[in-house]
């Protein structure tokens, strides 16, 4: 009588791990350059650390006494925005549970918002899908924004993400 019981047991176990582990499908997604404010005439090579420098640089250049640390803080969100950033980089936990987020964005209505949060890593971020449409190789696709937060730090990029 054991040994029905046993094979049953691993019969549903196996049932159980297979449906466990049906995830939805990854999408391939182009993410965007993000775009200053203003075309400076200044090559980085992608590291987008130019604006963000040179803003503390002419912060440090106007503050003065009590007041520098201000303008130097004023002055590398200024390089950010002229500069243009798409956030903090992600990776291990936080880009896992953005890659989910960009799947479950595929699901989901256009302009809904898809969230994702990670505690060990005090990351989160925001996907919103903003437009469907079919590529030229048959594939759904959408346009989306991001809010990312990584460890206090902020960004904002855009892409695509096709099935």
């Amino acid at each position: 009588m054991r040994g029905p019981r046993v094979v049953t047991l691993f019969i549903l176990a196996g049932v159980l791990a297979a449906c466990a582990d049906q995830r939805l499908p990854q999408p391939d997604v182009t993410m965007r350059q993000p775009q200053g404010m203003v075309d400076v005439p200044v090559d980085d090579s992608g590291t987008r650390l130019a604006g963000p420098a040179g803003g503390a640089l002419l912060g440090m250049a106007i503050g003065t006494g009590g007041g520098t640390e201000v303008a130097v803080g004023a002055g590398v969100i200024l390089g950010y925005m002229v500069g243009g950033s798409e956030g903090p980089t992600l990776s291990g936990l936080p880009a896992q549970a953005r890659n989910e987020a960009v799947a479950k964005m595929m699901t989901v209505p256009l302009r809904e918002q898809v969230t994702w949060f990670t505690a060990s890593e005090k990351a989160s971020g925001k996907i919103t899908p903003t437009r469907e449409f079919t590529d030229e190789r048959g594939r759904r696709c959408r346009e989306f924004v991001e809010w990312r937060t990584l460890r206090g730090m902020n960004g904002h990029t855009s892409g695509t993400a096709c099935l």
